[in-house]
């Protein structure tokens, strides 16, 4: 009796186990390729952008993000811009497939968002 238990315990663990693996593997895979192949750095200067000394402006059309971030389709890739830290009245609101320009510093710890303008609400 005890042997069988102890079988079932270790089948028990090996399907968590495998479980486990399998959930792991589906959060890697949330974002879709064609999205990872594109996804561009803002580090590296897109196509439509306009560079004034240090200020960085790129314009583009919304096609994700969240209250804090925009993902930006300039051309054929697509950048993502975070902005926690974002005063309200230089974060405009935004939908899906809006145009945005995004103004940003580039510094040695990472890109600055300064403003988030809505050309749909100029």
């Amino acid at each position: 009796m005890l042997s069988k238990t102890n079988s079932i315990i270790k089948d028990m663990k090996k399907l968590v186990l495998v479980f486990g693996v399998l959930f792991a593997i589906s959060m890697f895979s949330c974002t879709s390729e064609s999205q990872q192949d594109n996804l561009v750095q803002t580090d590296s200067i897109a196509q439509d952008t306009t560079v004034t000394d240090s200020l960085i402006e790129v314009t583009g059309v919304a096609i994700d993000g969240a209250m804090n971030s925009v993902y930006l389709k300039v051309g054929d890739d697509t950048i993502e811009f975070s902005y926690p830290d974002l005063d309200t009245e230089n974060r405009a609101s935004w939908e899906i497939n809006d145009t945005l320009t995004v103004r940003y510093v580039a510094t040695e710890s990472g890109d600055s968002v300064t403003k988030v303008i809505n050309h749909a609400d100029a």
